[in-house]
C-alpha cells in the first residue's frame, strides 16, 4: 500500500497559479535538496528536535543540466512537519513545461511520484493526525461554501474526534456495567440495575442522533447549484451576468439573439459559490432550427437550474412578450429582476415597477448593468436563496444570521462516518432491546460492535476495530496528488 520508506515528490499547488510548489517528503528528503539547490542545505543533526520553526531557504534549484531558476526552499524538520517526516517546499515562478522537467529530474535522483492523498495519508500512519482529521483535509480543499468549510474547520481540529470519543467512554462505561453483572451476578454486589443501564444508552443513542442529524453533507459538494439568468432577448442578460461575474464572460450587444449557446462560470459569493450561466432568450415562437435548438437548451437548462434570476427590460413599455415567456419556465426559486432602470427617470421607474409587481406578482430587484444599481442586492439574494435551498435556514440578506448556533455547532460527517454512526445507533437500539428481554450477554454482544463502529470513524487500526487496508486506499483516493 503506502511505503513510509520512499521520498515522494508531487507537485502541490493548482495548476492555474503562478507560482509552482513542488513538495518533498521521506527519509531522504534533505539529501535531495542538498543535490539540487544552491546554496547547499546545511542541516545538524542535533537540531532537528529544537525549535518548530520553518527553514527558508533563498537561492536557485537546479531543473536540469542546463538551466536553474530562482527559487525558495521551506524545510520543515521531522518531527514536527506535517507528514511527520521532513518535508521540503520548493516555491518557483515558472511554466509547467519546466516544472515537469524538475519533477523528472527529482524522480531519475531515486523519488518516488506521490499517489493521491499520500501526504495526508503519512500524517495519518505517522499519527500526526487521526482519520476523521485527515478527511477533513481534503473537505476543506473541496468546499464550496462558508458552511461547509467552516464544519471540514471543525473536522480537522478533532471536533469530530472529541464527540466520539466520549461516545466510546460512554459505551464503554455500559458495557462494563453490563459485564460485571454477568460476572458477578452470584455475588452480594449491588450493581446499576437494567433500567438504569438502558438509559444511559439512550443518551448515547440521542447523541449520535444529533450528530447525524446536525452534520453537514458533502455528497453536494461536487454538484455546485446553478443559477441561471433568464429573459426575452435583448433583456439585458448578458450584461447582468458579466457584472455578476466582474468580468466579460458572455457577448454584449444590442442585436437580438446575441447569445445562442449556455454559457456558464462559477460565481463567488458571501457564503457559496454557484454556477451562473447565460442562455439564448426565450421567444414565444421560433423563427427557424436554429432559434427552437438554443430555445430548447436554455429552457432545459433553467429546468434544472436551483434558482432562475427572470430579467424583464424596464425601459420598453410592452411586456406582453415576457409575461409568455414567463410560462416557459417552472423554476424551483424565481428572483424577477427589473434591467436597464438607468434608462428611464426616477418618476417613470416608480409606476412601471408597480404596474410590473401587478403583473408578475413579486416585487422586481431594480438594476443596471451600467450605473451598478442592486447588482449587490441582487447578489445577496442569490446567495441568500441557495443557502435556504441548500441548509433549510435564512442567510444574512433575508433578515437572519447565516450562522446561527445550529450552524456553528454542525460537524462535517462525509458518507464513511454516516454509515459508521448509523452502524452505531442501530446496534445500541438492538442492545436496548435485548436488556429489556433480559438477554444481557446479546446485548453486551450488541454493545462492542457499536463501539467497534464509532471507534472506525477516527482510526484504521485500534483497540477493538481493525479496517482494511482497502478502505484506507479508498478514503484516499479522492484526494488531490500532491495533498
Amino acid at each position: 500500500m503506502y511505503d513510509l520508506n520512499d521520498t515522494i515528490v508531487a507537485v502541490s499547488s493548482s495548476t492555474s497559479d503562478k507560482r509552482v510548489i513542488v513538495r518533498i517528503t521521506g527519509p531522504e528528503t534533505i539529501e535531495t535538496c542538498k543535490k539540487i539547490f544552491d546554496p547547499p542545505v546545511s542541516i545538524r543533526r542535533r537540531t532537528r528536535d529544537e525549535g518548530r520553526g520553518t527553514r527558508l531557504v533563498t537561492g536557485s534549484v537546479t531543473i536540469d543540466n542546463e538551466l536553474e531558476v530562482d527559487a525558495q526552499l521551506y524545510l520543515f524538520l521531522s518531527p514536527h512537519s506535517y507528514t511527520g517526516d521532513d518535508v521540503a517546499e520548493i516555491h518557483i515562478y515558472t511554466n509547467p513545461a519546466v516544472t515537469e522537467v524538475l519533477i523528472g529530474n527529482l524522480l531519475g535522483k531515486g523519488l518516488r511520484m506521490a499517489g493521491p492523498g499520500e501526504f495526508t495519508a503519512r500524517a495519518y500512519l505517522n499519527g500526526k493526525i487521526d482519520l476523521a482529521q485527515a478527511e477533513a483535509v481534503n473537505e476543506i480543499i473541496v468546499s464550496s461554501n462558508a458552511f461547509q468549510l467552516a464544519a471540514a474547520e471543525k473536522l480537522l481540529s478533532g471536533r469530530l474526534s472529541e464527540t466520539t470519543a466520549k461516545v466510546r467512554s460512554a459505551i464503554m462505561d455500559c458495557l462494563s456495567l453490563i459485564e460485571a453483572g454477568l460476572d458477578f451476578s452470584a455475588e452480594d454486589i449491588e450493581l446499576e440495575t437494567s433500567t438504569e443501564v438502558i438509559e444511559r444508552l439512550v443518551g448515547v443513542k440521542e447523541q449520535l442522533e444529533q450528530l447525524l442529524t446536525g452534520s453537514i453533507r458533502y455528497e453536494s459538494l461536487i454538484d455546485l447549484p446553478a443559477v441561471g439568468i433568464a429573459g426575452a432577448p435583448n433583456a439585458g442578460k448578458s450584461s447582468l451576468l458579466n457584472k455578476l461575474l466582474g468580468k466579460e464572460r458572455s457577448i454584449v450587444s444590442h442585436r437580438r439573439k446575441t447569445t445562442r449557446d449556455v454559457l456558464t462560470a462559477v460565481c463567488m459569493l458571501e457564503h457559496c459559490r454557484c454556477v451562473l450561466f447565460d442562455c439564448a432568450g426565450l421567444i414565444r415562437q421560433p423563427e427557424d432550427v436554429l432559434d427552437e435548438l438554443a430555445q430548447q437548451a436554455a429552457i432545459e437548462a433553467l429546468r434544472n437550474s436551483a434558482v432562475v434570476v427572470f430579467c424583464v427590460d424596464i425601459s420598453k413599455g410592452d411586456w406582453s412578450e415576457d409575461i409568455s415567456i414567463r410560462e416557459l419556465i417552472e423554476p424551483k426559486v424565481l428572483i424577477p429582476v427589473a434591467t436597464k432602470c438607468d434608462l428611464v427617470s426616477e418618476a417613470v421607474l416608480s409606476n412601471r415597477l408597480a404596474e410590473l409587481k401587478e403583473i408578475f406578482g413579486i416585487e422586481l430587484i431594480v438594476t443596471s448593468a451600467v450605473t451598478g444599481a442592486g447588482l449587490e442586492l441582487l447578489r445577496n439574494t442569490i446567495d441568500g436563496k441557495i443557502v435556504e435551498l441548500e441548509h433549510g435556514f435564512t442567510s444574512a440578506g433575508s433578515g437572519a444570521t447565516p450562522f446561527s448556533e445550529s450552524t456553528q455547532s454542525s460537524v462535517a460527517l462525509t458518507a464513511r462516518h454516516k454509515q459508521a454512526v448509523t452502524e452505531a445507533i442501530e446496534n445500541i437500539n438492538e442492545s436496548i432491546g435485548e436488556l429489556r428481554a433480559g438477554n444481557d450477554e446479546v446485548a453486551a454482544m450488541m454493545l462492542r460492535a457499536a463501539y467497534e463502529a464509532v471507534s472506525g470513524i477516527e482510526s484504521v487500526t485500534g483497540r477493538a476495530v481493525r479496517v482494511d487496508e482497502q478502505i484506507l486506499e479508498q478514503i484516499f483516493s479522492h484526494f488531490c496528488i500532491g495533498k
